[in-house]
């Protein structure tokens, strides 16, 4: 059964874009595995959007949009186990097959209009700008059920909000990473359940994660109020710039 908050959230956004948006929107929630990822991924949407509509923070984010993944069978560089795992993919998400091409909305990603300067000689340039070889651009990723390997493990999780630091010609820098889990605290109480997060946890920081935040349908739900939204997303924004 579906949730109506992620119903009309859903609405509350498509009324100020594109139509195009429900087919993309959908794609991206169809790979979702409940309700409360849903309602987090598209709160997450919300917050950007607005950002991009309202009072002081017009303009603090632009590009807004879909990332679209492409997969293509038959390529000689990528092993039998790869191409196996790809199609289980392709079944899962069921996806769209335009010519010889899959394609799929997987998430979405905005640009962040704050740029930072580095000095020129840490980067390789490619310019003939100094100011543009100075500018360090921000991009942040949105993904729900991202798959992770560590150790031989996949471990896959609810939603990942990247931060990638980019040089003017779109060269990462740096990426960093934090991982929201949104299946409750109900579904987290058991001591064994808890012992294998904390090890999952530490896996994931070990590798690199900033953070690992859990949010239960509950508290995602009493979100009242925009302010409220805002400050839950700042939380996040603010542990990637640490």
């Amino acid at each position: 059964m579906s949730d109506p908050k992620v119903e009309s959230l859903k609405n509350e956004i498509t009324y100020s874009i594109v139509k195009e948006f429900n087919l993309q929107i959908d794609e991206v929630l169809s790979i979702c595995e409940s309700e409360i990822e849903k309602l987090m991924l598209l709160q997450l949407y919300r917050y950007f959007q607005k950002h991009r509509e309202n009072g002081d923070w017009f303009n603090r984010y632009y590009e807004l949009e879909f990332i679209e993944d492409e997969i293509m069978f038959g390529d000689p560089d990528i092993s039998l186990f790869e191409n196996i795992k790809l199609k289980e993919r392709v079944k899962k998400y069921n996806y769209r097959k335009a010519e010889l091409m899959f394609l799929k909305n997987i998430g979405f990603k905005v640009k962040d209009s704050r740029c930072e300067g580095i000095p020129i000689n840490t980067i390789e340039s490619k310019s003939n700008s100094p100011l543009i070889d100075e500018l360090v651009l921000r991009e942040f990723e949105v993904r729900p059920q991202y798959s992770v390997a560590i150790d031989g493990i996949e471990y896959r999780l609810d939603i990942a909000v990247i931060l990638n630091r980019k040089t003017f010609d779109g060269k990462i820098i740096e990426s960093k990473k934090v991982a929201l889990e949104c299946d409750g605290y109900d579904y987290h109480s058991s001591p064994e359940q808890k012992r294998n997060d904390d090890i999952r946890t530490r896996k994931l920081k070990k590798s690199g994660w900033k953070e690992v935040l859990r949010y239960s349908g509950k508290e995602l739900h009493s979100l009242k109020s925009k302010n409220e939204v805002h400050l839950l997303f700042e939380e996040i924004i603010d542990i990637l710039f640490i």
